[in-house]
Formats: C-alpha cells, structure tokens, sequence
C-alpha cells in the first residue's frame, strides 16, 4: 500500500471552555472591630496599671504620713492618673493589634445633631431623675464628695473632673467600647440595656450601694446609650453626660456656698 493510499483520520480537537472565575469581594470588616479578648485585654492592662498606681501611692506615704490613713487629697489626682491609663490601655490594644487610632475608633466623630439640644437634654435628665428620686423616697446619704470639696481650689478641681474628664473618659469606655461589642452580639436594644446596667452598678460603691441611686445612673446611662446609638458617635453623650453631672456639681456648690 501506497503511503498516500493510506486513510488519514481527522484528529478532533476538544476545546475546553474556560470558566470565569468569580470576582474577588473583600470581606466587610466587623463592627466593632475588637472582640471580646480585647476586652478583657484592656482590662487586664488597666488592672496591672492600677497596681502601679496603688505602689505609687505607697511609696509617697513614706515621706508623707498623713496619707497613710487620710488619702483624700489623693482620690482625684489618682482618678485623673487612672483616666490616662484607661486611654493608654486603648492605644496598645488598638494600635498595636489593628493599627487603628483611638479616638474615631471609639466613635469620637462629629455628629449631625445640634450639642446644644444634647446639654439640655442632660440637664432636663437631671432634674427628671431628681423627681423620680422623690417619689421613690431614696435615703438622703452624705455625698461621697464632701471630703474632696473643702476649698476652692479643690472645688474647682472636682467640678474640672466631673464635668469634664470623667464623662469623656466614661462614655468612652461604656458607649464607645462596651456597648457596641455587647449591641453586636445581643442586638441594639440590649447592648444599651447591659451598658447601662454595668454603668449603674460599677457606680454604686459612691453612693454606699443604695439601689435607687444605682437605678438613676443605669437610667442615665440607657439615654446616653440610646444618643450614642442614634447619632453613631460618642461626642453628644458625652457633652449630655457633662452637663448632667454639672447640675449635681452646681447643687453641691450651693450646699456648701461655695
């Protein structure tokens, strides 16, 4: 047989159809972005900062023996101390873990509703627990801030931190770090509700653990809760929180005529 004779069998290509891949989607970043080990990460640095606190103070009433059993000059500077060390805390966890900043990270950004409406609010807020105090018959207690308010100076000094520092570092804490950790895994209403609760409660040892004053400032903390949830910032809760502190600082001053 002849080599052109021979038969030549077409050989069939299979064209393999190629399949689009499906288009990369970057995963949605959680929100909050820190979880419950960062929690109890902050925490733990609070707490062994608190103990260096704690050795600090002790070292000092060596060349001072009065403080050794009166430390009441102390209290604020130290609540100042312990404040700084709560911001500082926050920085190692978010800066270190996730690189992010602190303060937009806890909601410090500007809202869209007016401040001004927000220190009435904490103001009307005041005067309506006031009233609900009446009516439950709460105890009259000495004020835990009697000592810390002998002079004007030191006056001066308590109504800087309760007006100012201590809501900014409190909402901080509980409306920009605890609430909305707990909102996200238990829904909006009862992160509020829970926030609140640990606020009232964490407050209680100030006023000698009356429960109807624990009831008040959980009660407080529900509505700055409830500002930080409508505004999705930290700034009118704060401002709120503020100015419902200064009416129990003007009250104080009045009773001391100051």
């Amino acid at each position: 047989m002849q080599p052109d004779e021979i038969d030549h069998v077409p050989t069939e290509v299979t064209k393999v159809e190629q399949v689009p891949e499906p288009p990369i989607t970057a995963t949605p970043e959680r929100n909050p972005f820190w979880g419950y080990s960062d929690f109890f990460l902050v925490l733990g640095l609070l707490f062994a900062m608190s103990i260096g606190i704690a050795v600090a103070v002790g070292i000092l009433a060596i060349p001072f023996p009065k403080l050794r059993t009166d430390q009441t000059a102390l209290v604020l500077p130290v609540q100042v101390v312990f404040y700084l060390c709560l911001y500082l805390s926050f920085r190692l966890v978010f800066k270190l873990r996730y690189h992010k900043p602190v303060l937009p990270s806890l909601g410090w950004q500007r809202p869209a509703i007016n401040l001004a409406w927000m220190a009435g609010g904490g103001v009307m807020l005041a005067f309506v627990l006031s009233a609900l105090g009446a009516l439950l018959k709460t105890p009259k207690i000495t004020s835990p801030f009697d000592k810390l308010t002998t002079t004007p100076g030191s006056f001066a000094f308590f109504a800087v931190v309760a007006i100012v520092l201590a809501p900014l570092f409190e909402e901080l804490f509980f409306r920009g770090f605890v609430q909305p950790l707990l909102s996200r895994t238990f829904g909006t209403i009862a992160g509020i509700l829970l926030t609140a609760a640990l606020f009232g409660a964490l407050h209680g040892f100030e006023y000698s653990w009356v429960w109807q004053y624990a009831l008040f400032i959980s009660l407080a903390g529900a509505v700055f809760g409830w500002s930080r949830a409508r505004t999705n910032s930290i700034i009118p809760c704060a401002v709120m929180h503020g100015f419902f502190n200064a009416v129990s600082v003007v009250a104080l001053a009045f009773g001391k005529d100051i």
